[in-house]
This record gives C-alpha cells, structure tokens and sequence, in this order.
C-alpha cells in the first residue's frame, strides 16, 4: 500500500469518527407526544434513591412518585430545560443522567472531542514522521 493511500484511509478514519461523535451528541428533537416525552425524559433523569437507575428503570415508589410529577409538568406545559432545571435544583445535578455543561460537564463532554483530535494529530506526525 503506498503512503498516499494510507495518508488518504487515514484521514477518512478521523473524518468517520469526528462524524460518529457529531452524531451521538446531536440534541434530539423534541417530540409533541406526552407519552413519549415522559419515557424520553425519565430515561435521562435518575432517580436519587436507587442506585444509577433512571426514573424509567427503577421499581421503587420514589421513582414512580417522581415519573408522576414529571407528567404534571408535561401536562403543565414545561419546557424538556424547565423540567431538567426542577429536578436538579430539587435533587442536585447528579440527578441529570446527561451533565450539564458547566464544570465538570462540559470536561466529560469535551473528553471524545480532545480524544479524537488527539489522535488525529498523532496519526498526522506520525505520518509526517514517516514520509
């Protein structure tokens, strides 16, 4: 194989992985359905009393007393941010199952990103290195 066509499959390696992580932390669109927005959002709020379980997830009186009030929220009209902002300030942020971004969030967010620019810049000297 020649150093331009090992150059070349290794550019489109980073540009399908810089697509896969585009991708997977695209925001979804919000959906009208109130049934399917309490499923969506109690699979990203936690319940604070079970162990790392969404609200979805959890059998416990608590997460179900907590998927009742999510539902009055929809039902009031509450924004998917509105809804997020009650519960963490209710809770604290561990409650989120996607961190926000500021602090630490925005470290862990950033962590694929860094990752990925990390290894396209050693594939690239590497090559460089080689040539």
């Amino acid at each position: 194989m020649s150093d331009r066509v090992r150059r070349g499959f290794g550019w489109m390696v980073a540009i399908a992985a810089l697509a896969v992580i585009v991708v997977g932390l695209w925001p979804e669109a919000a959906t009208a359905d109130p049934d399917a927005r309490q499923q969506q959002l109690s699979q990203r709020i936690a319940c604070p009393w079970c162990q790392g379980q969404s609200l979805a997830e959890s059998d416990s009186e608590v997460a179900q007393d907590l998927v009742v009030i999510l539902r009055e929220k929809i039902d009031a009209g509450w924004s998917d941010d509105e809804i997020y902002d009650y519960f963490a300030s209710s809770y604290g942020d561990q409650v989120l199952l996607d961190p926000p971004l500021t602090g630490w969030g925005v470290v862990l967010w950033s962590l694929p990103v860094l990752a990925l620019v990390g290894g396209g810049w050693a594939i690239w000297t590497r090559q460089r290195g080689a040539a």
